[in-house]
This record gives structure tokens, C-alpha cells and sequence, in this order.
């Protein structure tokens, strides 16, 4: 595992990501905190998951899909 300043990830972008996206930890330190660097694959959930909400953002400022307001939308939980 690598601990690394937020000032030698800015100096190192490149070679830092290189070596999260190889599978290697790497923890990055600041100020406000401590936070690890880790790749989010294509076939991630999450990713995918933020994808389809974009999609729908798209729809409903053309005007392809209804909006909704909040309360609609806690109603449906």
C-alpha cells in the first residue's frame, strides 16, 4: 500500500492512477482527509446506474419523459 500527499498526487497524476488502475492501494492524504484510490469498472452498478439517471435527465429536459416533483417521487419508495 502506498500513502501519498495530495501535493505528489497532483506531481503524479499519471503514475498514481497507473498504479490503482493496476490493482495496487493507494491512499491519498490532505487536509480534510484520508481517501483511497480505486478504479470504478464500466460494469460497475453504480456507474451504470448513474448513467441511466443522466439518460432520464436528458428525456425530461427534452420533454420525452414526465417530471416529477419530490413528493411524487418519495411516494413511490
Amino acid at each position: 500500500m502506498e500513502i501519498i500527499s495530495a501535493r505528489e498526487f497532483r506531481a503524479n497524476q499519471t503514475a498514481v492512477l497507473s498504479k490503482a488502475l493496476r490493482g495496487e492501494s493507494v491512499l491519498l492524504t490532505s487536509r480534510i482527509g484520508t481517501f483511497k484510490i480505486t478504479p470504478v469498472a464500466k460494469k460497475d452498478s453504480l456507474t451504470s446506474r448513474i448513467c441511466r439517471g443522466l439518460e432520464e435527465v436528458k428525456h425530461i429536459r427534452e420533454g420525452k419523459a414526465k417530471s416529477y416533483t419530490i413528493d411524487q417521487l418519495l411516494d413511490e419508495l
